[in-house]
């Protein structure tokens, strides 16, 4: 038994059940590839299969149909995009006495660079005249939201108490994607002074928007330190 199939017995499924998704996350990865390499209406099943280096049968017994594949491939990619989100920002807090909304507004916007997001507005853009795939994309990009909302509670617990929390998050998304955005389809430089500029802007204005709980949580943690 090789060090695969050991893996897989350890976590109680079968070799086979394991190969199948492994091939599955295969195919979807060159998906993303390919609408990021050549573009949303260019990409074909073929072109993906080569990409994912399986075979037309395979493609199939995953994906009968190229409408399976996309809804698949839209989930997989906001799947891949909270999952960065939520351990870049749990990593960058777990030291942390307080969130860090500076370095975290700076770690998201990295985020941003990624090919993921390429790849989201990619979509974005295509489904403007696209309506399957227009029709796909609206649920999974509320999903996402929502998702999206939820983990940032979770991270940033002690902000997710302020009264501003869902404006002050709704602000930095919107803002930031934007930015970035217009950076993809201008294909200029990332980051201009302008938008330098406004970034810093907004780290200011999110930092006084949580003004209620940063300072009764320093209050609290100022009592804390006295009665030790």
């Amino acid at each position: 038994m090789n060090e695969k199939q050991k893996s897989a017995a350890n976590d109680g499924k079968s070799w086979q059940k394991t190969k199948s998704e492994q091939t599955k996350t295969a195919i979807l990865n060159a998906a993303l590839d390919c609408f990021l390499a050549i573009g949303f209406n260019k990409t074909t099943t073929e072109k993906i299969a080569k990409q994912a280096n399986v075979s037309r049968g395979a493609m199939l017994h995953h994906f009968p149909q190229r409408s399976d594949l996309i809804q698949a491939s839209v989930r997989h990619l906001h799947r891949k995009r909270l999952e960065a989100f939520e351990d870049t920002l749990s990593k960058l807090n777990e030291n942390a006495d307080f969130t860090l909304v500076g370095e975290g507004i700076d770690a998201f916007w990295d985020q941003l660079q990624s090919p993921l997001f390429a790849v989201y507005c990619e979509l974005l853009v295509a489904s403007r005249t696209d309506a399957e795939l227009k029709g796909t994309l609206e649920p999974a990009i509320r999903d996402f939201q929502t998702a999206w909302r939820e983990k940032s509670e979770g991270i940033f617990p002690d902000l997710a108490q302020s009264e501003q929390y869902g404006l002050a998050t709704a602000l930095t998304r919107y803002l930031l994607e934007g930015i970035a955005f217009n950076a993809q389809v201008a294909e200029g430089q990332i980051l201009n002074a302008q938008s330098k500029v406004m970034i810093e802007w907004l780290k200011s204005t999110v930092r006084e928007m949580f003004q209620d709980v940063q300072i009764s949580k320093s209050a609290l943690t100022a009592a804390e330190h006295q009665r030790k």
